[in-house]
């Protein structure tokens, strides 16, 4: 790709400020005084009201039934925040040359929508093949408000919008479907899809192709190089980081991870399953869409072979590599997928081959994603320096 357009809780575990959150109330059967499941004496029953227990406890349910603050500490948001400035100091000194500044935005937009396949996939356990789809939604939508006059920023909303209108259309078709036919029926989506790109002219231009779209401005400033777009882009990212942290924090980001982890006890716990997931599709849709947007006016155009199964597959990568136990997972996977055919690059006609055998190792070593690994690195550490502190 060429440069171009390119406070603490009270006594009863309710959260300080917070109304209690009654779809995260465990309802099932009659409690014990000390606010658990009540034994009855017969094996099974006993059995399942041991696991509603345990998932109380996970999704950090008090004994009186209110959602507690979770665990996800409020560094995470120092985090974010510290790894913006980082960025914004290190990157436009570290790359300096035309490929890496374009290498380096590409980056940052996959990363924007590989958080939202992390928020469908890592944090609701749902496998969605349509995330690209909803890229080209956004991409599409933006194109066609632009051209009409709009501004650019209202144009990406338009464009998340839209992706966000659509995932709701779809989420609530296959609402009923489980985990292997909801992927298949996203894939179905997905090829739907391209076809209804390259033939609807009026929306999409002809065969897909929509050509000549303006810099994107804000404020009066003009995005036209890599290097300014990088400040954009950096800080939307930024924005969909805290929105992120502030998800994990709330009641639906621990009834998320409870349905992801047992979806029958979520449900006798009282969990709105179903809601759950439809929202975490429709919100990764939106950033998916918004990525679609932000690429479609960065590059100056927008073309429907963008958006097909490669870059699903590749978005896949991006949060199973960096580690879809964590949302820094899609950045820094988004960040192996993007230069490791760069440093690959020596190897010419063997590339594919070297790239292949990389991911296999990668998978093979760090089978929880490069966060996963970092985790272990710590851990290590943590172990020597006890040990050197004995010796």
């Amino acid at each position: 790709m060429t440069e171009t357009h390119n406070p603490a809780a009270p006594p009863d575990g309710t959260p300080a400020g917070a109304a209690p959150a009654d779809s995260a109330t465990a309802t099932a059967g009659p409690r014990a005084p000390d606010g658990s499941a009540e034994r009855t004496g017969v094996p099974g029953l006993d059995a399942v009201s041991a696991q509603l227990d345990a998932l109380r406890a996970r999704i950090g349910a008090s004994p009186r039934g209110t959602v507690k603050p979770p665990v996800y500490g409020r560094h995470q948001y120092l985090g974010v925040l510290a790894f913006v400035a980082v960025t914004a100091v290190a990157a436009p000194n570290l790359v300096t040359s035309a490929e890496g500044s374009n290498l380096l935005d590409l980056w940052l937009i996959y990363s924007l929508a590989g958080i939202g396949f992390y928020w469908i996939f890592g944090l609701g356990g749902r496998f969605a093949f349509c995330q690209t789809t909803m890229m080209a939604v956004g991409a599409y939508a933006s194109a066609y408000a632009i051209e009409r006059g709009q501004p650019f920023w209202l144009g990406a909303l338009l464009g998340a919008a839209a992706a966000g209108a659509v995932a709701a259309v779809v989420g609530l078709a296959l609402a009923r479907a489980q985990h292997f036919a909801f992927a298949i029926g996203t894939l179905a989506v997905s090829q739907i899809g391209m076809v209804v790109f390259s033939r609807t002219s009026e929306f999409t231009g002809v065969n897909g192709q929509v050509t000549g779209l303006p810099y994107a401005s804000l404020f009066g400033h003009t995005f036209d190089s890599d290097r300014s777009a990088f400040w954009l882009f950096l800080g939307v990212l930024g924005i969909a980081l805290l929105l992120g942290v502030f998800l994990e924090r709330s009641p639906i980001g621990r009834e998320a991870v409870a349905a992801r982890d047992g979806e029958m006890v979520a449900r006798t716990a009282g969990i709105p399953v179903r809601r759950v997931h439809l929202m975490l599709y429709v919100l990764g849709s939106l950033a998916g869409g918004l990525s679609g947007a932000l690429l479609a006016n960065w590059q100056g155009f927008v073309g429907v072979d963008q958006f097909g199964l490669d870059l699903g597959i590749g978005i896949f990568l991006m949060v199973i590599l960096g580690g879809a136990g964590s949302i820094w997972g899609p950045v820094l996977g988004a960040g192996f997928y993007v230069w490791a055919p760069k440093l690959l690059s020596d190897f010419k006609e063997y590339q594919g081959v070297a790239y292949g055998t990389l991911l296999l190792v990668m998978i093979m070593v760090a089978p929880e994603g490069l966060i996963g690994l970092a985790g272990r690195a710590r851990a290590l550490l943590r172990r020597v320096r006890k040990g050197g502190a004995h010796g």
